[in-house]
């Protein structure tokens, strides 16, 4: 889950506009990302009413300084989907709700972020139905003059061409707000998130092999107590049978090989072992 897609890092210069862009709108006003495919979910972040907002041809971009530190981001006009005014209640006090324009996009692995405009000089519905057709119409006409580009299809190009002329979004306090939907939008480009840091191996994680392998399985001390039984039968056989002899440093080989082999976490049945092989005649 990617935790907001609008805001660049803390102190980051976005530098000045390219060349040939326009200044449509210059305010202030609350600035917010939401993840509106995320129930009764919290802002990913704010800026306060000062926040200095710029509406161009190309995108809007948002500043706010405090205390030394510059927070800032912007949202380009390829990416909205679908653009909201929905007016506040006509509530006071604690139940009372603010007036927002909402810009809602489509974002990496089905989520959809959505920037969020309010206060400020967007204090009243009106305001915030003026700047609204004002974006209806700079998104729609920046579509169409770049379909090309974007990749939007002629039959869209032409509904987005009426769109830019109307409809006018005209709302009212403690109304139900109006929502446009803005085709051939673009998704929004998951963020660059840095590399997570190698987690430290422990000591009792790290991989072990030959006898620290051995040492570290469960039953190892009765599996070491069997093959030290089957050492000792080697030796005693040596002395007493020789046609033992060979067997029992087979055996013992075996055994030997049979406990650096067990699986970690696992443990070796030595004793079925030893006693099928002398059953055998091994």
């Amino acid at each position: 889950m990617y935790h907001q897609h609008f805001l660049s890092a803390i102190g980051t210069d976005l530098g000045p506009l390219d060349s040939g862009e326009r200044v449509l709108w210059r305010g202030r006003c609350a600035v917010a990302e939401y993840a509106f495919d995320e129930a009764s979910s919290l802002p990913r972040w704010t800026l306060p009413e000062e926040t200095d907002v710029i509406v161009t041809d190309r995108r809007v971009r948002y500043v706010h300084v405090a205390d030394g530190t510059q927070s800032s981001g912007e949202l380009f006009w390829l990416w909205p989907q679908h653009l909201r005014v929905q007016p506040g209640n006509r509530e006071t006090g604690r139940n009372a709700t603010v007036t927002q324009i909402q810009l809602v996009c489509v974002g990496p692995a089905g989520t959809y972020p959505a920037l969020i405009f309010a206060g400020g000089d967007l204090a009243t519905v009106g305001d915030a139905d003026r700047l609204a057709n004002l974006l209806r119409k700079t998104i729609a006409h920046f579509r169409v003059e770049n379909a090309d580009l974007i990749g939007v299809p002629a039959p869209q190009v032409r509904m987005l061409s009426r769109l830019a002329i109307g409809p006018e979004f005209s709302n009212f306090q403690g109304g139900a707000g109006q929502t446009v939907t803005v085709l051939g939008s673009v998704p929004v480009p998951a963020p660059e998130l840095p590399e997570p840091e190698p987690e430290p191996v422990h000591q009792e994680d790290a991989p072990v092999s030959g006898p620290r392998a051995y040492a570290d399985r469960p039953g190892r001390e009765a599996d070491a107590l069997r093959a030290e039984e089957a050492m000792r039968a080697e030796r005693d056989s040596r002395s007493a049978e020789p046609d033992l002899a060979s067997r029992a440093a087979s055996l013992a080989a075996r055994v030997a090989n049979l406990v650096s082999e067990a699986p970690e976490g696992g443990q070796t049945n030595l004793s079925a072992y030893l006693d099928e092989d002398y059953r055998s005649g091994r």
